[in-house]
C-alpha cells in the first residue's frame, strides 16, 4: 500500500508539473531530474525497516559464561566483539562475564534489551533454553548463540566445522610424535567434542596408521585443576604431545613445565607456554558477526543454524613452532588448500573402534550426522565408561 501511495504522490507531481509548465510533452531537464531523484529516494525509503535510521547507532550486548582471560572459547567471542567495535560503522557493544545460564543470563539479557540492545550475543550452549523463549517474547531481537542445536526466526546459532581445523593438527601430529602415542584433553563427551575428536584422529591415522590418539574427558569445559590433571596423566602414561580441546591453560602450561609439546585450542596459548606450542586451532567469527549487524540494520536478519567453515575465514591456525619442520608445514597447508576446495573430513569406507562400518565407501559424513556421532575411530582409545551403544 505504501509503495502505490508513493507511487501515486510522484504522479501527481508530474502531472502538476505538466500543468505549469503549459502541459508540454517534455518536462525540461531539471525538472525530470529531480522526479527520477525522487522516484529513487521513495524506493530506498521502501526498502529500509519501517520507522528505523538506518544510520542509527546498532547497540549489541554479549554474555559470557566466564572470565574471558580465563577462558579460550570465551576469548574467541571477545575478538568477534573487538572486530565488530573496529570493523563497523554507528555500533557500540556491550559485555558481561561469568555468567552461567540461569536466571542470572536471562536477567542479563532482559536488561540489554531494556537498554536498546537490538542484538544479544551468547556464548554459552547453557544459554540456549533462555534464548528461545527471550526470542518467543521479542520477536523485534536478534539473538544469536554460540554453540546450540534449535533456531528461531530471530535466533541463529553459530558453531563452525571445527573437524577441519582438528584434521590439520592431527596431521601434524602425527609427524611430529616419536612414540607413536598422543594424548587429546577434552570436555564432555557429547556429539561436538567427538567430532572434533575423530576430525583428529582421522588427520593423525592419514599420516601415521600406527599412532594412537589417548581420550581423557574432564567433564567440564573449564576446570583447570581437572585439566592439569589429565594432562599429567597422559603424560605419565607415555604420551609425549597432547592436544587440547579445553577452555583453561592449564593443560599448556602442564605441557611447557615438563616440556611436552602441545597443539593449542580455540586461540594462540603461546602467552601460557611459549616454547612447547606447536600451533593452535583458532576459532574467528568476528566478519560472520559483523554480517548479522548489518543485517539487524538493514531488517533483513534470519535466524539459522549456522556451520562456518574454512573459507569463511572461522577456522586457522596459529603460527606454527620453530620446531616444526617446513616439509610438515607444506603438507599441513596442502590440505587446508583441499578443504578450501571442499574436500571433508570423514570420507567412507569409516570403521569405529568397534569394527562397525559407520561410513560406506563413496560417502562422506557432513552436517546434522557428523554433529551426531557417538562413537570413535579405530586408532582413539578413549575413557568413556558409560558410552552409549547402538
Amino acid at each position: 500500500m505504501r509503495k502505490r501511495r508513493i507511487g501515486a504522490v510522484v504522479v501527481a507531481a508530474v502531472a502538476l508539473s505538466m500543468l505549469l509548465w503549459g502541459c508540454k510533452e517534455k518536462a525540461p531537464e531539471d525538472t525530470q531530474g529531480q522526479t527520477q531523484e525522487a522516484a529513487q529516494k521513495a524506493e530506498e525509503e521502501e526498502s529500509e525497516p519501517e520507522g528505523k535510521d538506518p544510520d542509527r547507532t546498532i547497540k549489541v550486548g554479549f554474555v559470557f559464561s566466564n572470565i574471558i582471560s580465563t577462558d579460550a572459547w570465551a576469548q574467541t567471542s571477545e575478538n568477534a566483539r573487538l572486530y565488530l567495535e573496529e570493523n563497523c560503522e554507528n555500533i557500540q557493544t556491550f559485555k558481561v562475564e561469568n555468567i552461567a545460564g540461569g536466571a542470572d543470563c536471562e536477567r542479563v539479557m532482559r536488561e540489554y534489551i531494556n537498554d536498546g540492545c537490538e542484538m544479544i550475543v551468547g556464548t554459552s550452549f547453557d544459554y540456549m533454553d533462555y534464548m528461545l523463549a527471550l526470542a518467543d517474547e521479542f520477536p523485534d531481537i536478534a539473538f544469536i548463540n554460540g554453540s546450540g542445536y534449535e533456531t528461531k526466526d530471530n535466533l541463529s546459532i553459530y558453531i563452525a566445522k571445527l573437524e577441519q581445523g582438528r584434521y590439520l593438527t592431527g596431521m601434524l601430529a602425527g609427524e611430529m610424535t616419536q612414540v607413536d602415542k598422543i594424548g587429546y584433553c577434552t570436555s564432555i563427551p557429547f556429539p561436538d567434542p567427538i567430532k572434533q575428536l575423530n576430525g583428529f584422529a582421522a588427520g593423525v591415522a592419514s599420516v601415521n596408521p600406527e599412532a594412537e590418539v589417548v581420550a581423557l574427558w574432564s567433564n567440564s569445559f573449564n576446570d583447570p585443576t581437572t585439566d592439569a590433571l589429565c594432562a599429567n596423566t597422559l603424560i605419565d602414561q607415555g604420551c609425549d604431545l597432547i592436544c587440547i580441546d579445553l577452555s583453561s591453560s592449564a593443560v599448556a602450561q602442564v605441557c611447557e613445565e615438563r616440556g611436552i609439546m602441545f597443539i593449542g585450542s580455540s586461540v594462540d596459548m603461546r602467552e601460557f607456554a611459549p616454547s612447547q606450542q606447536l600451533t593452535a586451532n583458532c576459532w574467528t567469527w568476528g566478519p560472520w558477526m559483523a554480517k548479522q549487524v548489518e543485517a539487524v540494520r538493514n531488517g533483513t536478519f534470519q535466524g539459522e543454524w549456522c556451520e562456518l567453515d574454512i573459507n569463511d575465514g572461522a577456522i586457522s591456525l596459529a603460527e606454527f613452532g620453530d620446531q616444526v619442520p617446513q616439509n610438515v608445514i607444506d603438507m599441513v597447508e596442502e590440505q587446508r588448500q583441499k578443504f578450501i576446495d571442499g574436500d571433508e573430513v570423514f570420507k567412507g569406507p569409516i570403521y569405529d573402534n568397534t569394527g562397525k562400518l559407520r561410513v560406506p565407501e563413496g560417502e562422506t559424513l557432513t552436517g546434522e550426522a557428523a554433529n551426531n556421532m557417538q562413537w570413535f575411530l579405530p586408532n582413539v582409545i578413549d575413557n568413556w565408561a558409560d558410552k552409549p551403544t547402538d
